[in-house]
């Protein structure tokens, strides 16, 4: 069956798609696929793909039925005990917090299991811990929470394709001896071996612990964000642990290195087929790796049959074992470039360097869009300059920096400087102008473009020209479409205890935030260890924003100077460009949160407002210069949709009076809550009198002050006003054309 694996994997694949995300587009897909394999007019080929179609889809029918078996609500929680088991290097310390996956001793359900540490000798503990563990632990389970805001990583879904459902939140452990059978032993020593590879990585100095950590034991430093900022611009990190290149260059080193020593080749080719399962462990088990070593290992295996595995074939069955593993696979950002690049580069192993380069720009930027939502001009010219460094430079520099730091630190501090002076350099290219915001394309036209691309390399090189041109008119029409909207919104972000509101006109015309969302921070024991600064921010807004294609905020209004509002200041600065920063007037002279402008560009103005500032949004508190505090809070109102909108910050009771006493006619249709809901806010004589149709309310799950409070709640109901809260519905939005639009939530549909 030589090449012909492919058409086995092509109806299973369509079928993952069906099931995991686009049941009607998947289900076309089959039939297409399916036709595809009986115009072969193999028997053969039918019958096995056959068998393979219904045996995997029959596992992942039997998968999902005991998934949903499983499932508990992720917004309460039970007690829990328990026993567990759990692999050293499962186990992630971050600050005085420390996660792994275990699985359960009496039902072998996988689980998600956090803690807090409670002292240095438990933080020691912990970061010793170089075996296989066995655990008594009693805490509270529950669901694992989906997004909450739409584009945000869904961190349910990525868990349940894993086979996890349940999170529980440690409250007691005693430990028990963990014993090792027959059937573990071998898992549990390539396991303590990456234990210890990724304790000898983090004392590595500079860059290099981020580069021996990432490339050998596969394993995400915390600092990797910001060291390698430039690469994740360049769209460069899947070189290095997305594309599974640097599985292929060990392979390959160990390969040559046995031939050289003049090892017999049975011998050292069923070597590494038996050491294939280990290495995989130890390189991180990612999908990345998977597909590396097993199609190296098909490809050893058939050798040593006497069966020719060509690499379209090793690529085809990787797959299939890929997908009986994971049937989302396919809907993952890694996996898409994986397997996507790897077949690019088996399809067009004919094809010039140049050739090359452009297949794999076509493959890669639909998945790269869809997942980033933007792509800079240079890659293709860093991608051209990377790669040849890669085998020659990097990773040389990253093996030997590890090996001899025990030995000759001085050499490995050597080879930090200069995978640090490699880092600045892309970071430094990073900045140049060139990096698109392109937004987040429609899926199906992700997919038109995928089929274009195949559509360009199945003609003769004259003639793809002007498929590449349409393939660039698509393009443009499709960054038009998100960049110059026909509908406008108000969206409520789902950012836990804070604030942070998006109003966003039909074509992109302005673009105003009001708060950034935040936490409060509370200082930590000396003993803890210290790890870099993140924003939710992130993960939320900046991910929402960038999928609409933003680059410009016109307005930044910060209600006042609570850091669960204005906390994550830093990370809107650095991501956009804000025109204006408006504060209650007062807080512009307050040095305590001056910090947080660092980032601000020259051209962003600081400007401070009250009640007579002329602006798109009327300013409705305060009436004067004070302490940017509750009581001085920002209240905004403005005209969206044919609705009314009032925002009220953290505004308390007393400063509801005095906009009452101003004016004694406001009214609105939907009111932001002051202070999430508190009693201390939303009185009874300012509800009666604004009379809102709607009431929304920014809170976080579980928050300690126990917001919203329930005097506040009886209020609205005493009044018959609904009341919708981002504990339960996650993001709010309300999606408008001229002065018509529909509300719509994230958890709960529209």
């Amino acid at each position: 069956m030589g090449g012909r694996w492919l058409f086995v994997a092509l109806p299973l694949a369509a079928l993952s798609v069906a099931l995991s995300g686009h049941p009607w587009a998947g289900l076309a897909l089959v039939v297409v696929a399916w036709g595809r394999v009986l115009t072969l007019r193999s028997a053969r080929i039918v019958v096995i793909t056959g068998l393979v179609f219904v045996v995997i889809g029959g596992v992942w029918w039997g998968r999902q039925r005991q998934l949903a078996g499983r499932l508990v609500s992720a917004f309460t929680e039970s007690p829990a005990s328990l026993t567990v088991r759990f692999q050293p290097d499962a186990l992630s310390i971050r600050g005085a917090t420390y996660s792994f996956v275990g699985r359960a001793a009496a039902t072998g359900e996988r689980l998600i299991l956090h803690g807090r540490i409670g002292s240095a000798e438990e933080l020691h503990r912990l970061q010793t811990v170089d075996h296989a563990q066995s655990w008594h632990i009693q805490g509270t389970q529950s669901g694992i929470l989906p997004a909450t805001n739409f584009n945000q990583f869904d961190g349910a879904t990525y868990w349940s394709r894993r086979g996890i459902v349940k999170q529980v939140r440690i409250a007691q452990v005693t430990p028990l001896m963990a014993t090792t059978g027959p059937l573990t032993w071998w898992s549990d020593w390539w396991h303590g071996l990456r234990a210890r590879l990724i304790r000898a990585c983090q004392r590595l100095p500079g860059a290099l612990k981020v580069y021996a950590l990432g490339l050998l034991p596969g394993y995400r430093a915390l600092e990797a964000t910001q060291e390698l900022e430039g690469m994740q611009r360049l769209g460069l990190l899947h070189l290095f642990s997305i594309s599974g290149l640097h599985v292929s260059l060990v392979l390959l080193v160990v390969e040559w290195l046995c031939v050289h020593c003049r090892l017999p080749r049975n011998l050292w080719e069923r070597g590494m087929i038996i050491g294939l399962p280990g290495y995989f462990i130890l390189a991180g088990g990612g999908g990345s790796i998977l597909r590396a070593s097993l199609m190296r290992g098909l490809q050893l295996s058939g050798r040593q049959l006497g069966l020719r595995v060509t690499g379209l074939d090793a690529w085809s069955l990787t797959l299939i074992a890929a997908l009986m593993g994971n049937a989302g696979l396919l809907f993952e950002l890694g996996s898409q470039l994986s397997f996507g690049l790897s077949l690019v580069l088996i399809l067009l192993e004919q094809e010039s360097f140049a050739w090359r380069q452009v297949g794999l720009a076509l493959v890669s930027l639909p998945s790269l869009l869809n997942g980033l939502f933007q792509w800079h001009l240079l890659t293709l010219l860093a991608n051209w300059l990377v790669v040849p460094l890669f085998p020659v430079l990097l990773l040389p520099l990253t093996v030997v920096g590890t090996a001899i730091f025990p030995w000759v630190p001085e050499v490995s501090r050597g080879c930090a400087t200069l995978l640090g002076w490699f880092d600045q350099t892309m970071t430094w290219l990073g900045t140049l102008p060139g990096n698109l915001v392109f937004g987040k394309p429609w899926w199906w036209v992700c997919w038109l473009w995928i089929w274009l691309a195949v559509g360009v390399f199945s003609r003769p090189v004259g003639q793809r020209r002007k498929l590449l041109r349409l393939l660039a008119m698509s393009y443009g029409l499709m960054y038009g479409a998100i960049h110059f909207p026909w509908h406008g919104e108000v969206t409520y972000f789902d950012v836990g205890q804070g604030d942070s509101i998006l109003i966003r006109e039909r074509f992109n015309r302005h673009v105003s935030l009001i708060d950034t969302g935040g936490h409060l921070g509370f200082q930590q024991p000396h003993w803890v260890p210290k790890i870099p600064v993140t924003y939710a921010a992130d993960r939320t807004s900046v991910t929402y924003l960038r999928s609409h294609g933003v680059t410009t905020i016109d307005d930044l209004y910060l209600t006042h100077h609570d850091a669960d509002h204005i906390g994550d200041l830093p990370a809107i600065l650095k991501a956009f460009r804000v025109k204006r920063v408006l504060v209650p007037a007062g807080m512009e002279k307050e040095p305590a949160w001056q910090h947080l402008l660092a980032n601000r560009q020259a051209t962003t103005a600081l400007m401070p407002i009250k009640t007579t500032s002329d602006l798109p949004l009327t300013v409705r508190h305060p009436f004067e210069a004070d302490p940017a505090e509750n009581a001085n809070s920002l209240a905004l109102q403005g005209q969206y949709g044919g609705l009314n909108f009032l925002f009220m910050g953290d505004l308390d009771q007393a400063g509801e009076q005095k906009m009452l006493e101003v004016d004694p006619h406001l009214r609105t249709d939907v009111l932001k809550l002051g202070h999430h809901g508190s009693k201390t806010a939303s009185g009874v004589a300012f509800l009666n009198q604004v009379r809102p149709r709607w009431g929304i309310i920014s809170a976080g799950r579980h928050n300690r002050y126990g917001h919203p409070n329930p005097e506040t709640l009886a209020r609205l109901r005493a009044d018959q006003i609904p009341a919708v809260s981002t504990q339960t519905s996650g993001m709010i939005r309300y999606v408008f054309a001229g002065q018509h639009g529909e509300w719509q939530t994230k958890l709960k549909g529209d």
